[in-house]
């Protein structure tokens, strides 16, 4: 059973709940605010298993579940009775249906602890009049009643929701931090765990996702090999290729991929070192081509991949977004040989 020692980068919100339960001052409703992937389901189950804890254990000054129990041993296996997860009738919202519901079941009493838990996923999906519902629940709530909103953003909340729950928002883990942890979780080999975990935006979750995901490592493969011969490419086939990788959904990862190697060669050119590149396995092109291309090249490639960044989340259309940028890039590669 998951349990706070496997929480990562969450340093503040684990000291939190971590104070909650030593003085059991325990708040009646909580936000995890954070991307799918950012830990917070692992957060709200480790916290919901310290508190169901029939003889909670302190290692380290950290309360956890001894996970030895029978409360421990239901929670892990997902029949905690007083363990909820609302289900809802629409997958892209949380209708008023769907909160009167929990608020009926809010009313019933634990069934074998003190305390009844409802972890809502996907909060941020509850419409106004939902929120309303919950709000009747969150200004009166049953003494050992405990809700955890899980959201990705607090934006859509009413003001009065937002003052009836403690926030907690989750933070990026660092690179470093997330390779480290697909190394000795997942037992990814050192060059794959630190491209993923460039590629992960601080979630561990999106970093385990990608570890397994073939065409995330075939698309790498795929760009390198472009990008390698980029200056002798032709139109038409850069043209070719921002089809097949737009039709592929797979633009801004793409982009990423070039905005990345093209950060390897500027790292390698100003610093003269190959320690803190990303393309590990790359390092004898990388020196090759840094060495060959000026500083005012590569600066250029980097901007013209930060405005095809621009321009897809300006809703240009993907195809010719990474046709220009490519195009833009064979000339920076050309005219600016060293």
């Amino acid at each position: 059973m998951n349990g706070f020692a496997e929480i990562i980068g969450q340093d503040i919100i684990v000291s939190h709940l971590q104070n909650a339960l030593r003085t059991g001052e325990v708040s009646h409703a909580y936000i995890l605010n954070g991307a799918k992937g950012s830990g917070r389901h692992m957060i709200a189950r480790s916290f919901s298993a310290a508190l169901f804890c029939e003889d909670p254990q302190t290692v380290d000054g950290r309360v956890d579940a001894c996970g030895q129990c029978m409360a421990c041993l239901r929670t892990a296996s997902g029949s905690n009775p007083d363990l909820i997860i609302p289900a809802r009738e629409k997958e892209n919202s949380i209708g008023v249906g769907d909160i009167r519901k929990m608020r009926a079941d809010v009313q019933v009493k634990p069934y074998s602890s003190s305390r009844k838990i409802y972890i809502l996923e996907d909060a941020e999906k509850m419409t106004p009049a939902a929120q309303n519902a919950l709000l009747k629940t969150l200004e009166e709530p049953p003494s050992y009643a405990v809700i955890i909103l899980l959201a990705d953003g607090t934006s859509a909340f009413l003001p009065t929701i937002m003052s009836r729950c403690v926030t907690l928002p989750l933070r990026p883990v660092p690179e470093k931090a997330v390779e480290k942890c697909l190394i000795e979780r997942f037992g990814a080999d050192e060059n794959r765990a630190r491209l993923c975990a460039r590629f992960s935006g601080g979630s561990i979750g999106r970093a385990a996702q990608l570890l397994e995901n073939e065409k995330f490592a075939a698309l790498r493969q795929k760009t390198i090999a472009f990008m390698r011969e980029i200056d002798n490419k032709d139109a038409a086939e850069i043209a070719v290729f921002a089809r097949e990788t737009a039709a592929d959904n797979e633009t801004q990862d793409m982009i990423d991929f070039v905005l990345t190697w093209n950060r390897d060669l500027m790292v390698c050119r100003s610093t003269k070192s190959t320690e803190n590149l990303i393309f590990t396995d790359e390092v004898q092109y990388i020196i090759k081509a840094a060495s060959a291309l000026s500083w005012s090249s590569l600066q250029s490639i980097s901007e013209a991949v930060f405005r095809a960044r621009r321009r897809l989340f300006s809703n240009v259309n993907a195809e010719l977004t990474l046709q220009m940028m490519l195009l833009e890039i064979r000339r920076a590669c050309i005219s600016g040989s060293s």
